[in-house]
């Protein structure tokens, strides 16, 4: 019955060790193709981010271009403007100039209209008094000629002397009136001339106030130009004046590091776009990861879930197990670091006495030496060995309490990982910490020291039949010791280290024995590890 039963059991394994390879196989073929799509997916990554990243920079420069075309522009718009304004004040000046020029001109034109229409009234009126005088003349000619005509026909005739000079005094009195009707014609004509020249002065009077008015606007021109002119001056003056103190100013003598610094600040602008577009397409690699991890643990939820209802007690039952087991063990490591710490004050106080046999000290030299080691290898152990003891939990949950947290376990095993690789990694630093300390303690340590799991209550071994979990770790061979320690043994010292083997061959015989009879009925096998197998990504991919 028990070979059939062991037959169909290693049956079932092989089974459950092809489908595991099975999945194993399915797990690494999607794990493959999972990172062949992630390499895919990266060179895209790459590639759209160097395709940007040459987009930015190509935008960049189109930006740096077409600001220096608005610039150059802007420059050559308010260099037009200036021109414009330039050309319109020189405009304004040359209106004024030949505005000026022509006011002058039309001036000087109306002076000599009004010379000459002066002389031509002076012309006009000496041409009516000469005409006047010629009338005048003929009629006093006419008049003389009749006299003198009368008086030779009255000389041919006889008369008186009375009568003569009477005739002579008469042509006298004619001849003064005459004179005084010349002179009354000249005062006439010099009354005319002065009222010419009255009405000429007047016109000039006129002309003259004409010309002071113009003259008045010119200067009020004049004055405002010259307003113009001082202010643009001392504008002039205030600009001079700060390009003097900038070209004194010993901070402002760096213009010529203007283009290194605008070519550096290029640079830091194109190394600042390049950091953004990475930037940018990790974070969006990161959101994605993100997702994924989301789904995957979804995923892992639900098949956990799915799974919990047929595996959820037994591996409560194994952690249970384990966790006693692991209370065991610090419990006799524990005992055993008191003895160590024991045994280093005893070494310590058998070193403070001086020997008396030399042979004997050179014996012991191997030992004290191994010791030493040992020692120095435990000290560095305990810490480490405190900090798991701090890790794992001495309190025992019952498997009722388990029952009734279920959440609470789903969530342990779905966090296990890291306990994981502390319960693969424990079990062979543990043995390995036995057989030391067994070798160093082989005399002082009692037998039932070896098996933590004797000390335990009846109900825990009870629990512990239903489902046990074994250990699997690497005995620790003398040569590596030796090799540790570094020194070459003689003789004696390899006949101490057979006699070491032997006893923790011994020691082993019964340590096995004893969980021998502790594990009689032996269950499905747990073996746990750190990192992530293909079997454990198998269901949850």
């Amino acid at each position: 019955m028990e070979a059939d039963i062991i037959a169909s059991l290693r049956c079932k394994l092989k089974e459950v060790e092809e489908e595991r390879l099975k999945a194993a196989k399915y797990g690494l073929q999607l794990v493959e193709s999972q990172n062949e799509l992630q390499n895919q997916l990266d060179k895209c990554r790459n590639e759209m981010m160097t395709m940007t990243e040459s987009y930015e920079q190509e935008k960049y420069t189109l930006q740096r271009e077409v600001e220096l075309k608005s610039r150059m522009l802007e420059s050559l718009s308010s260099e037009c403007e200036v021109i414009k304004q330039q050309q319109k004040i020189h405009l304004e000046k040359l209106e004024e100039q030949l505005s000026r020029s022509h006011g002058q001109e039309v001036n000087e034109l109306k002076t000599k209209i009004e010379k000459l229409k002066v002389e031509l009234d002076e012309a006009r009126l000496s041409e009516k008094q000469l005409k006047h005088q010629i009338d005048h003349q003929k009629e006093l000619l006419s008049c003389k000629s009749e006299e003198l005509r009368i008086m030779s026909g009255r000389v041919q005739e006889s008369m008186s002397s009375e009568m003569l000079a009477l005739q002579i005094e008469l042509t006298e009195m004619e001849s003064m009136k005459t004179t005084l009707k010349e002179e009354v014609n000249e005062l006439q004509y010099r009354q005319e001339q002065l009222e010419l020249l009255i009405t000429n002065l007047l016109r000039q009077v006129d002309r003259l106030k004409e010309e002071k008015e113009e003259r008045e606007k010119e200067a009020v021109s004049y004055y405002n130009a010259l307003e113009k002119a001082r202010v643009a001056n001392q504008d002039l003056q205030v600009q001079l004046d700060q390009a003097l103190q900038q070209a004194l100013d010993p901070n402002s003598k760096g213009n010529s590091l203007f283009a290194e610094v605008e070519d550096r600040r290029a640079a830091m602008e194109r190394q600042l776009i390049s950091m953004k577009v990475k930037y940018q397409s990790l974070k969006k690699q990161n959101v994605f990861n993100r997702e994924q991890m989301q789904r995957m643990k979804l995923q892992i939820a639900t098949l956990l879930q799915m799974k919990g209802s047929q595996t959820e007690f037994e591996q409560q039952e194994r952690l249970l197990a384990m966790l006693e087991q692991k209370n065991g063990e610090i419990k006799h490591l524990l005992g055993e670091i008191r003895n160590l710490e024991k045994f280093k004050n005893l070494y310590e106080s058998m070193e403070s006495k001086p020997s008396v046999h030399s042979g004997a000290l050179e014996d012991n030299t191997y030992y004290t030496d191994l010791l030493q080691m040992k020692l120095d290898n435990l000290t560095v152990e305990v810490p480490v060995l405190k900090k798991r003891r701090e890790v794992l939990p001495v309190d025992i949950t019952t498997s009722k309490d388990a029952c009734a947290n279920n959440s609470a376990a789903e969530g342990e095993v779905y966090r296990l990982p890291p306990q994981k690789e502390e319960t693969q990694s424990c079990p062979n630093s543990s043995e390995d910490n036995n057989l030391q300390l067994e070798k160093l303690v082989s005399i002082n340590t009692p037998v039932g020291t070896l098996s933590p799991h004797k000390n335990l209550p009846m109900a825990m071994q009870l629990k512990k039949e239903k489902k046990c979990v074994r250990l699997i770790g690497v005995p620790a061979d003398s040569e590596a010791l030796s090799e540790r320690s570094g020194n070459t043994p003689n003789s004696p010292r390899l006949a101490a280290e057979s006699k070491l083997q032997t006893e923790v061959k011994e020691e082993k015989g019964t340590a096995s024995k004893l969980k021998k009879e502790t594990c009689k009925k032996l269950h499905p096998i747990l073996y746990v590890s750190s990192k992530s197998t293909p079997e454990t990504q198998c269901p949850q991919q």
